[in-house]
This record gives structure tokens, C-alpha cells and sequence, in this order.
């Protein structure tokens, strides 16, 4: 790629963007976050321009207006919102922290601290008061929604609809020293007619966090952040009980560690924990693996989750928590066994920041020893060096190296470079268009070494999109702090879709179709696995309800065969036939909602019928139910099996600070059934309380379960910021 070239894609981002300069307070100006926007200066606080529709009539005006008041001190960073409104219709039903919000009236916006359109803060809030954030990263194509930052936000009802009031502390945000604009860009979804209001490039072709495509706050001086230092110690208390183990007698123990987080610079962060506690982490979902390859789990951790964009490498998975087509480190390897169980990490430093266009990320581990298979597995340290640095507007290149081996003795390494051209201009107004591309390779002491490498497109616009990647994965290839799905294998994809959006007027809301052919090949040029996807018809009504149809066709070659179940092991040979997949979804403003999903047709030498029925009960924004209910059929020539995986939700939201979560969950093919009960109480930012239950029982017969374990754990901690 010629420098000329860089040059020209890097100019072609937006020229002409919105902007607005907050507010400046009076030194000692009093501000109480508690949603009332009473205080004086909101009366002469920035206002936002108006917002303009981008669903479901690009470029109409809202039915109600939204009023975004700035403001900021030396500390904080204020934002007032009134959202106006039927206080009748205003759908407020979610109050937790972090929610995945469906069916809430909220609005949400995002931060780019260093204007360099690659990183950015995500904030949202709802109508009932739940608070959420996240980190998005590669210019918004990363979506990291389970990092937790230290901000205050309130909201509440009233005669005009809704409001709320929110404070960014300066402490919380990483940003550029001298850099007076920060890329900004906001929303507000409103329930009751499905309908989206942005405020920079308020167009379907652009997606909200594509950062390229936002306006920009200015005048951002004089901003502090104290010494930069947070200081998080965490006492925890447990008690259990082993029955597998014959320890029926409750055993207690108790633990303490540290976080210590340094900012030298407002662009740079430096964390350090020892003895490092993940007693609240959430537990993964339970999913039955039909497949030859290992599923994928997103890691749910804080300490590796905080500035985990600045470690991402080759294409990205849009909307986050997926996997992309080559991760040459993944934290989940890190603190966990080869079964998933956790592993004592003993201490861990972080080094991320920005010094000019360079983008650094550094992470140093030591983790406990444990046992595998009956072989002990010595202490170990295990590290990951990023670098990448920004050519203008979306454009990068960067290399990344590992070091460490997880579950076996001696060491290992895996290193690469990558690169991402692009912009959303590239094609014209609302023309986008990105290439992607990648090389990595691993070695091992003892054992031969890999590479993986790999090319991909997209273009779209607000009708059509379309993809195009070709990748090669080694035999060899084994990144030891990394995931990777299979080896040995040529893979080349297509996607094309595309949409039609009808007016505000049309019984129907959009109607989509796309097909995907995907072509696997061996590293001999064999056929491995062909698929062709087709979603014949996906139509979304005025209504929000969507239904639809869809195709996979598909041959495969088995050259050896794998244990499906414990009872069925699907034998080497030859497949092909076609399945197919009906989906219902329903509004999710309705108190009572939920999904159907149908699969049926060919699977490997005999058939397959799945069916998921996902119903959701929401009465009030202090209850919620939900249940998962997937039961699976398989009939092959090898044998037949049922099995079902059964979880649901029962969610108590007190306030937005104090909630209870429980998910129960059980499969058939284990016969596992598991209960994670968990209390989370934010006395406020920055102070939790968790008190979790974690509880297993076995299935023995038809009618009865043996419990397993019992645990129950209490854990405190506290932020003190400098």
C-alpha cells in the first residue's frame, strides 16, 4: 500500500461535523447528580442541537423533542437530558447496572477523548435509571460492554415525560493532554414507536459507534485528575461445602487483595493487583456443542476486561463478545484450566497509553500452580505486548507478541502484524468501505511452529452490504495464550445483503434478504466444508415484530470422526443436505415478550429438529423473568439422542444501586443443574457489596438430584481516588 494512497483514504473522513462547546462552571459551583436538573447553571448550560430520526424514517423530525444540556468543571464533565414525552408512554422498566437494554426508553452517547476516531468511552442511561457503559475500540467496530468505569447518573419521571442528570468524573477518562476536541456523538431510543433520534449523522448507512462519523465537543481545557491514583483493596469471606469431595462439614476461608491503578499522564494507565478476586464474575451460559470445534466464551473479567480494546489484533467482530476469525491472545487463557476452572492469579500488571499516534498495551501475569490430569502444573508467567499506530481517521497498522504457556511445561510465543484501511466515505456519501489483513505466527519449545494470515473487505450503505475474507490456518499454527476455532484449513467467505425500509406509513418497517457462501479447503487443496447460508426473508414490522426464513445448504468431509454426546460418535465420511431455520421475535416493549426459533432438515448422515422458545416477563422495573428453553433432537445413523438446556432468570432491581440476579441452569447431557444467586449493592461509585450463591446439584434418577457443592461468598470493595 503506496504512502500516497494512506494519505488518501486517511482524508476522507468527515469534513463538516457538529460541534458544540460545553458549558465552563465557576469554580466551587455545587452539583448534586440526583436526576432534579434544579441547579442554577442548567438554565445557561451548552444545549445541543436538535436530534433527527434515523429509524424508522431517515431525516424525519422526532416526535418529541430531547434537550442535551454540557457542562463541565476542572473535574467532571455534566450532561443534562429532558427527554419529552408521554409520561403514559415512557417505557421504564430496567434499573440494573450495565443492562442489556431492549425494551427501555434510553439515551445513550459516546466519548472520544483523543479525537483519534479509534477508541472511545460508551455511556448510557434509561428512563427507570439503569446506568451502563463500555469501551469500543478499532474506530467502533469493538463493542466491550462488560468494562464498569466510576460516573454518577440519576433519572426520574416526570409530568413531561423524563429526565435524568449525569456527571463523568475526568479520573474515569483517559484523554490527550492539550487536546482541546473530543470526538461526541448521542442518541435517544424511544420505545413506544420504535424510534431512533441521533444527533451527528443521523443516517442508516453510518452505525451509531462508528466514531469516524460523530461531531465534536471543544474548548476542553483545564481538566485534573489528581495524582491519578485509585486505590481498590477487597476483603472476601467464603463458605462451602464439597459433597462430591465427602466434605459435608462447612469449611470457611478468607482472603484480601489489592488494585493499584496509576495514571502518569492523562493518556497513559498503569495497573497493578495482586492475589486478584473474581468471586462476582458472572457465570458463563450453558450450551450443548454439536460441532468438531471448541465453542466460544467472552471473557466477563474486570481486570483483563479494563483498556482490553488497545490488545485487539486483525478483524474485529462488530457488536463485540464474538469471535473474530483469529485472536492471537484471549484473557479467558489466563487464570482458567483447560476445563475452565479457575486458577489463582497471584498478581498481574497493565500498561496501556498513547503517546502521539502510537497506541501501547502491556500485560504481565503470574498465575498459581494446579494440577492437570493428575501431573501438577508448575507456577507460571504468561504476557502479551501490543502496538499499533493510527495513519489518520480509521486507518492503522500494529504488531502484537505473547508469551507464556497456560497448561504445560516450557515456553511458548506467538507474534504478528495487521493493518485496517478505511473510512465511512470511501465510497462516496455514505458509502463505507475497510480492508483488513494479518499475519501471526507461534512457536514452541519442542514443537514445530505455525502461521495464520488473512485478508478481508466490506463495503456498505444504508441498502446493501457485503464481505469478502481469505484466511490460511496452518496445521501448526498453536497460540498458546490465543483461540483459534480449527487448523489445517483454507477459508474464503462472501456475504451480500440487503435491505428495504419502508416509511412511517407502511404496515412494514424493513424487509431484508442476504446469502453467505462460506468454502473451507485442506492445506492440499481438498474440499473440507462448503455452506450457503440464504435468509430468504427477514421482514420487521411497524410494530418492532420480526419473522424469518432461512436456508443453509452444505457438504462436508470428515476425514476422522468425533464424539458428538458420550452415546454418539459421528463417523468420517462424506455429508451434505440442507437445513432450515424459522425465527419469531416479538416487540420487546409488550410486558410480555419473547422469541421462537425452529431449525429442521439434514444433518450429517441422519437429521435434525431444534427448537428454542425464549418467552420474557417484565410486570414492573422491580421484577423481571425470562426462561431459555432449547430442546434438541438428533437422529443419525450412529444413533439418536434428545437433549434439552434449560436456564432461566429471576431478576430483583430494588434501585438502580441495589439489584439480585439468579440464573438457574441444567443440560441434559451433563445432567448438571447449577444456581448462581448474586446481590450487588453500589453503596456508591466506585464501593460494592457482592453476595454470592453458588450452588450445584447431579442428577441421580428421574425425580431426584444430589447436591454437589455449596458456596456462599461475601466480597467488599472500596475506591479510593487521589
Amino acid at each position: 500500500m503506496s504512502p500516497p494512497l494512506l494519505l488518501l483514504l486517511a482524508s476522507l473522513v468527515q469534513a463538516d461535523r457538529p460541534s458544540i462547546a460545553p458549558t465552563r462552571l465557576e469554580p466551587d459551583t455545587a452539583v448534586q447528580v440526583d436526576g432534579e436538573l434544579d441547579e442554577p447553571f442548567w438554565e445557561r448550560a451548552a444545549r445541543l442541537s436538535p436530534l433527527t430520526v434515523t429509524e424508522p424514517v431517515e431525516g424525519a423530525q422526532p416526535t418529541w423533542p430531547t434537550d442535551v444540556l454540557l457542562a463541565y468543571d476542572a473535574d467532571c464533565l455534566y450532561l443534562g437530558l429532558r427527554c419529552h414525552d408521554d409520561p403514559g408512554q415512557v417505557r421504564a422498566r430496567q434499573m440494573s447496572r450495565d443492562a442489556y437494554v431492549r425494551y427501555d426508553d434510553v439515551v445513550e452517547f459516546w466519548i472520544d477523548t483523543f479525537d483519534d476516531q479509534r477508541f472511545a468511552f460508551w455511556f448510557q442511561i434509561t428512563a427507570a435509571g439503569s446506568r451502563g457503559d463500555a469501551l469500543l475500540a478499532d474506530s467502533g467496530s469493538s463493542f466491550n460492554k462488560s468494562w464498569d468505569g466510576i460516573w454518577y447518573g440519576r433519572a426520574r419521571i416526570t409530568e413531561g415525560g423524563w429526565q435524568a442528570e449525569i456527571a463523568l468524573p475526568f479520573k474515569t477518562l483517559a484523554f490527550g493532554e492539550g487536546n482541546e476536541t473530543w470526538g461526541f456523538n448521542l442518541c435517544r431510543k424511544r420505545v413506544a414507536n420504535g424510534e431512533e433520534a441521533r444527533w451527528a449523522n443521523p443516517r442508516v448507512a453510518y452505525r451509531f459507534w462508528s466514531l469516524a462519523e460523530g461531531g465534536a465537543l471543544t474548548g476542553m481545557t483545564g481538566m485534573r485528575q489528581g495524582t491519578g491514583v485509585d486505590v481498590v483493596p477487597y476483603l472476601r469471606g467464603a463458605l462451602g461445602r464439597d459433597f462430591e469431595e465427602g466434605e459435608d462439614d462447612v469449611h470457611g476461608e478468607g482472603d484480601f487483595g489489592l488494585d493499584v491503578t496509576w495514571r502518569p499522564t492523562p493518556s497513559s494507565t498503569l495497573r497493578v493487583t495482586t492475589n486478584t478476586d473474581f468471586a462476582e464474575t458472572e457465570v458463563d451460559d450453558r450450551r450443548i456443542n454439536l460441532s468438531r470445534f471448541p465453542l466460544f466464551f467472552p471473557e466477563k473479567r474486570d481486570f483483563f476486561l479494563e483498556d482490553a480494546g488497545m490488545f485487539e489484533f486483525g478483524p474485529s467482530s462488530y457488536r463485540g463478545g464474538g469471535s473474530s476469525s483469529v485472536r492471537p491472545f484471549f484473557s479467558r487463557t489466563i487464570g482458567r484450566d483447560p476445563d475452565g476452572e479457575a486458577i489463582p492469579l497471584l498478581a498481574g500488571i497493565k500498561a496501556t497509553g498513547r503517546l502521539g499516534d502510537w497506541n501501547v498495551g502491556l500485560l504481565e501475569t503470574r498465575v498459581d500452580s494446579y494440577s492437570l490430569e493428575g501431573e501438577d502444573v508448575d507456577q507460571k508467567t504468561l504476557g502479551v505486548l501490543r502496538v499499533s499506530r493510527n495513519l489518520g481517521g480509521e486507518n492503522s497498522v500494529g504488531g502484537i507478541f505473547t508469551h507464556g504457556r497456560p497448561d504445560g511445561d516450557g515456553d511458548a510465543a506467538t507474534w504478528g502484524a495487521d493493518f485496517r484501511l478505511g473510512s465511512t466515505r470511501l465510497f462516496g456519501d455514505g458509502q463505507t468501505g475497510s480492508l483488513w489483513g494479518y499475519y501471526v505466527a507461534s512457536d514452541g519449545e519442542g514443537e514445530p511452529g505455525g502461521a495464520a494470515y488473512g485478508l478481508r473487505a466490506e463495503a456498505r450503505n444504508a441498502s446493501w452490504g457485503q464481505s469478502l475474507s481469505a484466511s490460511v490456518t496452518e496445521e501448526d499454527y498453536d497460540p498458546e495464550l490465543g483461540f483459534v476455532r480449527r487448523t489445517g484449513v483454507e477459508q474464503y467467505r462472501y456475504s451480500l445483503g440487503y435491505t428495504w425500509r419502508g416509511g412511517g406509513e407502511d404496515a412494514l418497517r424493513s424487509v431484508s434478504w442476504r446469502v453467505g457462501p462460506r468454502y473451507d479447503v485442506d492445506r492440499v487443496g481438498r474440499e473440507d466444508q462448503f455452506e450457503l447460508p440464504v435468509k430468504w426473508l427477514e421482514i420487521e414490522l411497524q410494530s418492532e415484530d420480526s419473522i424469518s426464513i432461512g436456508s443453509t445448504y452444505f457438504r462436508e468431509r470428515l476425514d476422522e470422526g468425533f464424539d458428538m454426546t458420550d452415546e454418539v460418535f459421528v463417523s468420517q465420511g462424506d455429508y451434505s443436505g440442507a437445513n432450515h431455520v424459522l425465527e419469531f421475535e416479538a416487540n420487546d416493549r409488550r410486558r410480555v415478550t419473547g422469541d421462537v426459533e425452529i431449525e429442521f432438515g439434514d444433518f450429517y448422515s441422519g437429521s435434525i429438529l431444534r427448537v428454542e422458545v425464549s418467552p420474557k416477563w417484565i410486570p414492573s422495573r422491580f421484577f423481571s423473568w425470562s426462561l431459555d428453553l432449547e430442546d434438541i433432537h438428533v437422529d443419525l445413523d450412529e444413533g439418536s439422542f434428545d437433549t434439552q438446556v434449560i436456564a432461566t432468570d429471576l431478576d430483583f432491581n430494588f434501585d438502580p444501586d441495589l439489584s439480585l440476579s439468579n440464573l438457574l441452569q441444567y443440560d441434559t447431557e451433563s445432567e448438571d443443574l447449577t444456581w448462581q444467586s448474586r446481590l450487588h449493592w453500589i453503596r456508591t461509585a466506585g464501593q460494592n457489596l457482592y453476595l454470592v450463591g453458588l450452588f450445584g446439584w447431579d442428577r441421580t434418577d428421574r425425580h431426584s438430584f444430589a447436591r454437589t457443592s455449596q458456596e456462599l461468598v461475601l466480597k467488599l470493595s472500596y475506591t479510593w481516588r487521589f
